[in-house]
């Protein structure tokens, strides 16, 4: 039986429609000329696009550039706008060990229609919101697989909605400064759905670099009022008051971090306008929550470095990972949730690469009280069950999971090999034959399921 197998590296069935994901992102690629910049440090996902990737949209020229540094990354951004090539940047949230804001503020400050994915092992919602305010396009959550990550680029480059194309569309008669033409879409976007917080934000942006402050803000407002939540308009009224009205700039802020409140260097800026207004208490408690913010994102990378490491050596040293994952269980605490899945997995896998099933068992059993409909993590329970020959709740667990997901054990011979290895060894030889069958439907070569389907004795009769 194959012990090793991980939900998060299954591949899926080739002989399949093409799906429009799929031609979308061929055509920007292809037809468009377009190039992918990555800004990371990890090998594998870089392999994964240079690969994987191409290979399932049967892309062969080059169109791929990868670096380590966000100088380098950023000389290659402007070297492709300069030269009018569409450009999608896949950037990590972490590089050498801090927090990748400047480069992703920057490179969207500079190039506001560039197309921006950050690549991350954890999301919370704070950590959304401070990348969707830095301009972020989409937010991917490693490890990811290669249709989603086809999936999700494809929907950056091209967004499915009409009026998500008509504000594509404006953002770059924006940069052109054709604001005669934004005028023209958003009235358009305005006619037809009535209110639009995207409509009013672009043409309060046409209006400002147009020179036209006060009717400016004016749509900024509007378009604020309509959606108090979105981040966009919020940061264009603060840059509007930030030279001229002390306590509109201070409100604003507030509110934006009260939305946002991961932003260290606003929560310092927030202290700063405490000091000029001789208020204290009100600084030392901003800027005490700067320092605080600061040493939570520490942490958080320190986790992330600990998940990592330990996903890394999950095959070649399974012990020393989970010496590793039990460094980020120890470091979190009691502050975990379903962010945390993917450790909980790894340290699972890697306790039972070593024959520790029990301890296996608990590690899972502590995760489904936090997610209990995590599928990945009740299938793995399954399979610590199964390597402890309790093969009878093994199956209960795989039966869970395919009631849920009836095609689960389709992902990858090995899933359907072990579901019918369990059946095998509880003497339930007609489920297990119909599950090694499908293992070798995945996989004719899969020599652990014609071995075990050998073994399985014919029904009496035959």
């Amino acid at each position: 039986m194959d012990k090793s197998w991980s939900l998060d590296s299954a591949t899926t069935d080739a002989k399949q429609i093409v799906p429009q994901h799929d031609l979308d992102l061929r055509s920007f690629l292809e037809d468009q000329g377009g190039i992918i910049v990555i800004l990371s440090e990890d090998l594998l996902f870089i392999k994964t696009v240079r690969t994987s990737m191409l290979r399932a949209l049967q892309v062969k020229r080059n169109c791929v550039e990868a670096h380590r540094e966000p100088g380098m990354a950023m000389a290659a951004i402007k070297d492709q706008v300069r030269s009018r090539t569409p450009v999608v940047a896949l950037a990590d949230r972490l590089i050498a060990g801090r927090q990748n804001v400047d480069f992703l503020r920057t490179v969207k400050q500079m190039y506001p229609s560039l197309k921006l994915i950050v690549m991350t092992y954890e999301t919370t919602k704070d950590t959304l919101a401070l990348l969707l305010e830095i301009g972020v396009d989409h937010v991917i959550t490693k490890p990811v697989s290669v249709d989603t990550l086809i999936e999700k680029i494809a929907g950056v480059v091209k967004p499915k909605s009409k009026i998500a194309q008509m504000v594509q569309e404006a953002r770059v008669y924006l940069e052109q400064r054709d604001y005669d033409k934004v005028f023209k879409i958003c009235d358009t976007i305005l006619d037809s759905k009535g209110k639009s917080s995207v409509a009013l934000l672009l043409r309060g942006e046409a209006l400002m670099k147009h020179g036209d402050r006060m009717a400016a803000i004016v749509e900024f407002e509007k378009a604020h009022k309509i959606a108090p939540l979105y981040l966009e308009p919020l940061k264009k009224l603060t840059d509007m008051y930030r030279e001229h009205d002390l306590e509109q700039f201070l409100n604003y802020m507030l509110e934006l971090d009260s939305i946002s409140p991961l932003n260290v260097e606003r929560k310092c800026e927030i202290g700063k306008c405490y000091v000029r207004k001789h208020e204290h208490d009100n600084a030392k408690e901003f800027f005490d929550k700067a320092i605080d913010c600061a040493q939570e994102e520490a942490k958080r990378y320190m986790c992330t470095v600990l998940s990592d490491i330990g996903h890394a050596i999950l095959d070649t040293s399974p012990e020393l990972a989970s010496q590793y994952l039990a460094q980020y269980f120890e470091m979190k605490g009691t502050d975990l949730s379903r962010e945390d899945m993917i450790a909980f997995n790894n340290y699972g896998i890697a306790l039972r690469k070593q024959g520790k099933w029990r301890e296996a068992l608990d590690n899972y059993n502590l995760a489904l009280k936090i997610a209990p409909d995590d599928l990945r993590i009740i299938y793995n329970c399954g399979l610590a069950h199964s390597e402890g020959e309790q093969y009878a709740k093994a199956i209960e667990l795989f039966e869970r999971v395919l009631e849920h997901d009836p095609g689960f054990h389709r992902k990858s011979a090995v899933i359907a090999n072990n579901i019918g290895y369990a059946y095998y060894k509880n003497n339930a030889f007609e489920d297990a034959r119909k599950f090694l069958q499908e293992a070798l439907e995945i996989d004719p070569e899969h020599a652990s399921s014609k071995q075990l389907l050998a073994a399985i004795p014919q029904p009496r009769g035959r």
